[in-house]
């Protein structure tokens, strides 16, 4: 991993009319750092000097794409999401601990503007990544937080603490269309927030829908998102596959771990490019996956229908968008308790969100040179 201090004193010397851009990305799974990419192009297309805040397969999936970005160490959240019982009391007792983190964040950020003279911070879903030293951007689609069942009434509290902290920023990039003719349902839904608010339009590192005449795996399995509830899923399909005898390809999601073994009928990778993806998802080929939106954006974008999605047990937000998938658009969902039954199995309806490239390229000249 490159060294910033060794980089960015280069930066400064060279390019000290540039806009400098700290791009920070949440760590929770890949899908907040894959978002993140057709920003970090647009920026570089539009001649800002980037630097990346990321930690674990997020900063690592990063720098493989933008060798040339220098990075610093950011700490994560360090939330835990249980095996079994409430994530919702779960995640209750750990709330006085993340607040901690976002206040250490806070400091850490004005440590280094200053430091590294950043002049702008896109920050996707940091909380603590605000500053009045620097022009702020708070990226989410999820404005609007979704309660477990029976605690929906809790719903205005916790838009109310989410509103509060968004506030803080600039600006509230979100990664859709606007409500209600989106994609992200009424997660995105920002009525109420008083700062200037920018729908980017799906963001996805795909530009294209796949067209793949070769089949070569009956299923894929494409894994992300937080521990254990990863590894329980992992585990599940693995031997699901096993047992199948079909041709299938597990991607673990793992892209700072060491390679697993393969079966005869199973092929193992922790992590898969964008390039080698497009080479074996076909059409045909069954996916299971998480109903995570970055990866909803990039599976709107690539047009592929033959789905299978598995929410993360408690996470509110997958659950919504994974029974919205259902009710809107006949795809198939799946409790991850559950066992697989492909005799309920239907595809899916073609996601027809319409979306303006104009918008992100707008939305960054505006905040970079105005």
């Amino acid at each position: 991993m490159n060294s910033i201090l060794n980089i960015y004193p280069i930066f400064v010397t060279m390019n000290n009319q540039k806009p400098v851009v700290l791009v920070a990305p949440l760590d929770w799974g890949l899908g907040h750092a894959t978002r993140c990419i057709p920003i970090i192009r647009e920026l570089l297309e539009q001649n800002a000097t980037v630097v990346f805040a990321a930690a674990g397969g997020g900063a690592l999936l990063l720098q493989k794409l933008f060798p040339d970005i220098p990075m610093i160490d950011i700490p994560g959240y360090s939330i835990i999401y249980p095996s079994k019982g409430s994530m919702t009391w779960s995640i209750a007792t750990q709330l006085p601990a993340f607040f901690a983190s976002v206040k250490k964040e806070h400091s850490w950020l004005q440590e280094v503007i200053q430091k590294y003279k950043i002049t702008h911070v896109i920050s996707d879903n940091r909380f603590g990544l605000n500053s009045k030293k620097a022009k702020c951007v708070f990226i989410t689609h999820q404005v609007k937080i979704k309660s477990t069942r029976g605690l929906q009434f809790l719903e205005p509290v916790l838009f109310s603490l989410n509103k509060k902290q968004i506030e803080k920023f600039d600006e509230l990039w979100i990664p859709d269309e606007e409500y209600p003719n989106n994609l992200s349902g009424s997660l995105s839904d920002a009525t109420d927030i008083q700062i200037p608010v920018k729908y980017l339009g799906i963001l996805s590192r795909f530009k294209n829908e796949i067209n793949n005449p070769h089949k070569i795996y009956d299923f894929i399995a494409l894994l992300s998102g937080p521990e254990p509830q990863r590894t329980l899923l992992e585990n599940k399909l693995k031997n699901y596959f096993i047992q199948s005898g079909k041709k299938c390809l597990l991607i673990r999601g793992l892209p700072d771990k060491e390679m697993d073994s393969s079966t005869e009928n199973v092929r193992i990778v922790n992590t898969i490019n964008d390039e080698d993806l497009l080479k074996v998802l076909h059409h045909d080929t069954l996916l299971f996956c998480r109903p995570g939106y970055s990866t909803l954006m990039d599976l709107a974008v690539l047009g592929h229908r033959k789905i299978m999605f598995i929410a993360t047990p408690g996470q509110t937000e997958q659950e919504y968008l994974a029974n919205r998938l259902s009710s809107k658009y006949n795809y198939t969902t799946l409790s991850q308790d559950k066992e697989v039954d492909l005799s309920v199995f239907k595809n899916g309806d073609k996601i027809e969100i319409v979306s303006d490239a104009s918008k992100l390229r707008n939305a960054i000249r505006n905040y970079l040179y105005q």
